[in-house]
């Protein structure tokens, strides 16, 4: 059953990801960043310059990490067809659908740590992967300081001490930034995790964090993620944060989430269910919504007035409009707009302007509504 859902969710995501252009975020990773990433996405671009085969990795690891889950949750809960349906819960969660069509680091992130978690921390096999891992990402240490927690809680303390020397080995590799004037973006980031999980599956994740906390055996899961959650929001009491370093790692609460629920369904009388599934079915209704908004959200255009994925359509469209007239390169002051351009063969040049003030108006339609109206003009006029 479960091959059969992931080849559904494949061509989910491919439909997702083929309505997309690319963002300013992708286009800066494809251009202007550093890193295997970049590397990667930068590689592939020169090979093949469409936004599909670029994202393709991402795609791939999105689909590989629902078999992942499936099988981390095989060792927490007690029948496959709960395994399954943690690993659908987990593929329908807005974040995850939505990191999976585009292109970012999210995916890889979550990939490497089930195959961490699999593997074992504690087996040479999961420990030089953990080695491997130090050098690879910055999020990473987030992840080394859960498994440290852990292995304190647990008392085996030569995995703890190995644990946490790489923790500070990421810190002092990668750096870790707490600068800027203090400001608190708590609930900034609350309202983001809540974005992720979508908002009542995250009051039942933060219900499942406490409750284990203060009640049950804690084991390397539940770690992983009320560290990467709980960490989150400390240090947003005082900076903004960047959630890629840290929601990855939250996501795996899903199983425990599913452990919990069938737990306290299972141990009442037949008769005493029905409240629990009338719950899981508003919940689950609720983040299927959420998802129609990700994948159907052209659909928004006129009715919303600051649009989440309008910059995915603008790159693409105004640089179909600028071939039209025959223009293949331009100078920007919108550096993300002109690597968004370049993506798909604008190049930069002094020959022609684009503003938002003067020259030839250029109107952005997508199904008969206005996204945006850009004005070029030659350098010389």
């Amino acid at each position: 059953m479960i091959f059969y859902y992931i080849l559904f969710y494949f061509f989910i995501l491919l439909y997702g990801s083929l309505k997309l252009g690319i963002g300013p975020d992708e286009a800066k990773i494809v251009f202007a960043s550093s890193g295997w990433l970049h590397t990667l996405a930068n590689t592939l671009y020169k090979i093949y310059p469409q936004e599909l085969f670029v994202r393709l990795p991402v795609l791939l690891i999105s689909i590989a990490n629902v078999y992942l889950i499936y099988l981390l949750a095989k060792r927490y809960v007690k029948k496959e067809q709960d395994a399954l349906l943690a690993a659908v819960i987990y593929s329908l969660l807005p974040a995850v659908l939505a990191t999976g069509v585009i292109l970012n680091k999210a995916p890889f992130l979550i990939f490497l740590t089930a195959l961490l978690l699999l593997l074992s921390p504690f087996r040479i096999g999961g420990m030089i992967l953990a080695l491997v891992l130090l050098f690879l990402d910055k999020a990473f240490a987030i992840l080394f300081l859960a498994i440290a927690f852990y292995t304190l809680y647990k008392k085996r303390w030569r995995y703890a001490f190995f644990y946490f020397i790489l923790f500070c080995a990421s810190i002092l590799l990668f750096g870790f930034s707490v600068g800027g004037k203090p400001k608190s973006y708590f609930l900034d980031t609350f309202g983001v995790f809540s974005a992720i999980f979508s908002p009542l599956l995250f009051l039942y994740f933060f219900y499942v964090i406490y409750r284990t906390m203060i009640k049950e055996h804690k084991d390397v899961l539940w770690f992983v993620s009320a560290v990467a959650f709980l960490f989150a929001l400390f240090l947003s009491f005082r900076q903004k944060i960047n959630l890629l370093d840290f929601a990855p790692f939250a996501v795996f609460g899903v199983i425990l989430m599913v452990r919990t629920f069938l737990h306290s369904v299972r141990s009442r009388l037949p008769k005493y269910r029905k409240k629990f599934y009338f719950a899981f079915v508003i919940v689950i209704s609720f983040m299927i919504l959420n998802d129609a908004a990700l994948f159907f959200n052209e659909l928004l255009f006129g009715h919303l007035k600051r649009h989440f994925a309008k910059q995915y359509y603008i790159g693409k469209l105004l640089a179909k409009e600028l071939q039209q007239r025959g223009i293949s390169c331009l100078t920007t002051s919108d550096a993300s707009l002109s690597l968004q351009l370049q993506f798909y063969g604008i190049g930069f040049c002094s020959n022609f302007k684009l503003s938002k003030t003067s020259g030839e108006k250029i109107n952005i339609h997508y199904n008969n509504r206005i996204l945006a109206s850009y004005y070029v003009s030659k350098s010389n006029e």
